[in-house]
């Protein structure tokens, strides 16, 4: 993050907690419970926000070098992720042209790769989606796609991003605003560590909400975290669809008048939400990168928690960035999500028609008009 930005971040943290204040939208919003638990808004938020519209795919971290690939997916559809000889990070459909079995199975990540082969009948693909080889076939497919299916991507300032509807991505011009502060923190250069899977009992949209204010750090992690952070004031800009939001640690009382030691790290954890369904986050010497999607039904999310560090993790360093990941699951397992499954208990029961943001939750505000402004642009016949 830029040196002035940092400063003027601070300069208005001071001036907020002086007031015993906190940055205010123009008013409460008031969201029925129908966005949590509609079967129909699942399904238009899936064909729009995850089907026509640019969604992180991986890091530049994930594939960093020639002959890395990772196998992901966007919401269910499988996705590979390459990185060719020409230094270019591609996409496909994970799915032979033959008979769509996977090429590498999901989640998985090889480096040093030459081609890809198919395991059902051994079809050959070069990694930048080229059939190479049909081994005894090869004249009995003439006239038939053969190279992989390619989806629109584009790489920029450390992300991939893709989409699956076939329009084109310009990942530099979708970033915007985040540009400057991933850059800063040299997101492109960090290294992945792991990343773990999990299905949450909650909205996915619910998900991202406890992500997006620090109102709830007081009472929820009043038994961890808490100690650490202030939950008022909080710091939140939009950047277009995107946002940043800040938790700022309690450290950063003792600072002192001298701006000369006016930093953020180590003094917050910075949250930056690409939309619509990715938080890159920076606490204190790494990064942590959530991906979160529908599943099976409104009720339901699949939650991706990767760690990324600023060196090749090794036999000294492993331990520690496992540690920080444990950490981050246990708050998050036990103190975010609970609450997240007992509130969709509620809304799914029908006894709470609507909930209620108030206008120190600027970052639910934001994300809820950004997704509304979505589905309500595509189904008015335009797009972005």
């Amino acid at each position: 993050m830029q040196v002035a930005v940092q400063h003027e971040l601070i300069e208005r943290f001071r001036k907020l907690a002086e007031a015993k204040s906190t940055q205010l939208s123009d008013g409460p919003q008031k969201l029925p419970a129908s966005e949590y638990t509609s079967s129909e808004q699942l399904e238009q938020e899936r064909e729009i926000l995850f089907r026509r519209h640019p969604v992180v795919v991986a890091l530049t971290a994930d594939v960093p070098n020639p002959g890395d690939v990772l196998a992901t997916h966007i919401d269910g559809v499988p996705l590979l992720v390459t990185r060719a000889k020409d230094g270019r990070a591609r996409v496909f459909i994970n799915a032979c042209r033959h008979r769509g079995a996977p090429l590498v199975e999901p989640d998985c990540r090889r480096t040093g790769a030459r081609n890809l082969s198919c395991p059902f009948h051994a079809w050959l693909y070069a990694l930048d989606g080229k059939l190479m080889r049909r081994p005894i076939a090869q004249e009995y497919f003439n006239g038939e796609p053969s190279n992989l299916k390619e989806v629109s991507s584009d790489e920029a300032h450390g992300l991939i991003l893709a989409r699956l509807d076939g329009a084109p991505v310009d990942a530099n011009a979708y970033l915007g605003r985040l540009s400057e502060d991933l850059d800063s923190f040299g997101l492109a250069n960090f290294h992945h560590v792991e990343t773990r899977k999990a299905i949450q009992h909650s909205n996915w949209k619910m998900i991202v909400d406890t992500f997006l204010e620090t109102y709830h750090v007081f009472s929820l992690h009043n038994s961890s975290i808490s100690r650490l952070y202030h939950s008022h004031p909080q710091l939140f800009d939009a950047f277009d669809q995107h946002c940043r939001s800040i938790g700022v640690r309690k450290s950063i009382d003792d600072i002192g008048e001298d701006r000369s030691t006016w930093q953020f790290p180590p003094h917050a954890t910075i949250h930056y939400f690409v939309f619509p369904n990715t938080l890159v986050v920076h606490q204190l010497d790494h990064f942590e990168v959530w991906r979160i999607f529908p599943h099976e039904e409104p009720g339901s999310a699949l939650v991706e928690t990767s760690i990324y560090a600023p060196e090749p993790p090794n036999d000294d360093t492993i331990k520690k960035w496992i540690l920080n990941l444990d950490i981050l699951m246990q708050v998050t397992g036990q103190e975010d999500f609970p609450m997240c499954k007992k509130i969709q208990a509620g809304l799914d029961s029908g006894g709470v028609d609507s909930l209620v943001f108030g206008q120190n939750e600027l970052g639910l505000i934001h994300f809820h008009e950004q997704i509304a402004e979505a589905l309500c642009t595509v189904n008015s016949g335009t797009n972005r």
